[in-house]
């Protein structure tokens, strides 16, 4: 396991996306970070409030006490997903035009989703005609619901997304797996990375790719690799 992946691992709460006062509020976030969708010289160059745990050319994670920062600047358009993994559970945030979240339950060695189908409660207002019928207006409020927020597709570079993730989301031996899409030689794909390690989900394409692409899948056979890294 490499030290960024070591890195990755924290010790931290129980998810309740229903009770907002849990969330640490965002003030204490820091002047340097602005969650706009255009990554700023202070955010990269900040090492006061967030450290760094993987840096590379097309990403980077950060980490105080109280936040995970994930900075995607590519060279191409992008979804960005980040996997919180352990053994019980797979919770997927997904970034695009909207923002949503759904959780796979491990049963019987397989993990099953908690619904079929993505909420979108908060919903960029440029890409979409229909906003939900109970959804946010904006992603602070999305924070306030389910304790982290990213930009979507109209927010700042069309290159470059950024998510902030309160630490109490992330569970004893957590690992963290993001997905994006860069060009690379020429090529455009979506890279699954932990640390800077290019891994799979679960082994399967198809899978792999419906979870980065906003579907859910009737079911993950979760990679155990993932888990025996931590």
């Amino acid at each position: 396991m490499t030290f960024a992946a070591l890195s990755l691992v924290v010790f931290i709460g129980h998810l309740n996306a229903q009770d907002s006062t849990q969330w640490k509020d965002l003030k204490y976030l820091g002047d340097q970070y602005n969650i706009n969708g255009s990554i700023s010289v202070e955010e990269v160059v900040d090492t006061t409030q967030m450290k760094f745990v993987v840096k590379s050319e097309r990403f980077f994670i950060k980490k105080s006490q109280d936040f995970t920062y994930i900075g995607i600047r590519s060279n191409t358009s992008t979804i960005l997903n980040t996997y919180l993994i352990n053994e019980e559970t797979i919770k997927v945030l997904h970034s695009s035009a909207a923002l949503g979240q759904v959780n796979f339950v491990k049963e019987n060695e397989i993990y099953k989703p908690t619904k079929t189908e993505f909420d979108w409660i908060y919903r960029d207002p440029l890409a979409w005609q229909e906003m939900h019928s109970k959804g946010v207006g904006s992603i602070q409020e999305f924070y306030h619901l389910f304790g982290w927020m990213a930009t979507t597709w109209h927010s700042g570079s069309y290159r470059e997304i950024e998510m902030l993730i309160e630490n109490t989301l992330i569970t004893n031996n957590t690992i963290i797996v993001i997905s994006y899409t860069s060009k690379e030689g020429g090529i455009s794909d979506i890279r699954f990375k932990m640390g800077k390690d290019d891994v799979s989900i679960s082994n399967n394409a198809l899978i792999d790719n419906q979870l980065h692409n906003g579907y859910i899948p009737l079911s993950i056979n979760l990679n155990k690799k993932l888990l025996n890294q931590n």
